[in-house]
């Protein structure tokens, strides 16, 4: 009786191990997502996560973040490029900056940003490190607004990080640039087009046969923060605006920024395959190209 009792605690010990090994394997960021408050909070203290605040504005970061969290303004991850403004670094560039922030080919990423830029700037800073080859990375759905309406920790400790030096692996297929993309909107069977700006500015004049699917659509409110909607909601908007997710579908706003937004939902909350044209509205206008109005 004492040995068949040994071997049922043996099991449920094995058992209890292999539970757990598992719930962890399945926490673990293996490629773009979306992750919630929850998640996060039962991660906050593991030494493989970076925490980025994307915010943008180093009085608020300074006042309260995210215990471990490190600051970034994606204007950091931009430059003038031939005089168009607001465009994408290079990759070497990019990685340069990551690195530099603590962040190594092992480390899995979270970002989180501020219901008032609509999470862009969040996923804004994921399309940069997916673009250089890092997808350990995830956006905090809700953001900070939800974080600190829960009651999540806060704090004004600014974390103290080794820079690494961050691979690269750079993923250019994630973005359409304007030579392609005029050859495409030439071709008998145009590539779809959508434009995340706001209505009054698609309005005013946007690239042929572009759709306005406004970025904030993507989000619904809960309570002074807002969320992801659900899939179904989205895909049924995409439905009504007669958008195939079988063909090519570029995104586009005014600098890359809030298009990252829309791309970050249509490819990794819907999973369907979608292209960034990351010169957008400030290129294709600066250099004087067709414009349509409603």
């Amino acid at each position: 009786m004492v040995m068949g009792m040994r071997v049922r605690v043996w099991t449920f010990g094995l058992g209890l191990i292999l539970s757990v090994t598992l719930g962890l394997a399945q926490s673990r960021l293996e490629k773009p997502q979306l992750v919630s408050t929850d998640w996060l909070a039962q991660r906050l203290n593991d030494a493989n996560l970076r925490i980025i605040d994307a915010r943008g504005a180093l009085a608020a970061y300074l006042q309260e973040h995210l215990p471990n969290a490190i600051f970034l303004n994606t204007e950091t991850l931009r430059i003038s490029r031939g005089g168009i403004p607001g465009q994408l670094l290079p990759p070497d560039r990019l990685a340069e900056i990551f690195g530099a922030m603590g962040i190594g080919a092992e480390n899995e990423v979270v970002v989180y940003s501020s219901t008032e830029d609509a999470f862009s700037a969040a996923t804004y800073t994921a399309l940069a490190l997916i673009a250089i080859g890092h997808t350990r990375v995830a956006v905090l759905d809700g953001g900070f607004e939800k974080w600190k309406a829960e009651g999540r920790p806060l704090t004004r400790a600014i974390p103290l990080l080794t820079p690494q030096n961050l691979p690269v692996q750079p993923n250019a297929e994630i973005f359409r640039t304007l030579e392609t993309l005029q050859k495409d909107l030439e071709s008998p069977e145009p590539v779809q087009l959508l434009d995340a700006r706001a209505p009054q500015q698609y309005q005013a004049g946007h690239i042929p046969t572009a759709q306005n699917l406004f970025l904030r659509e993507m989000l619904r409110p809960e309570g002074n923060s807002s969320i992801w909607r659900d899939p179904a909601e989205i895909r049924e908007r995409l439905k009504q605006l007669g958008v195939d997710d079988q063909r090519p579908l570029v995104v586009y706003c005014n600098s890359g920024r809030e298009a990252s937004q829309l791309w970050f939902t249509l490819r990794y909350v819907l999973g369907i395959s979608v292209q960034i044209y990351d010169g957008s509205w400030v290129e294709w206008s600066a250099k004087g190209l067709p414009v349509e109005k409603p």
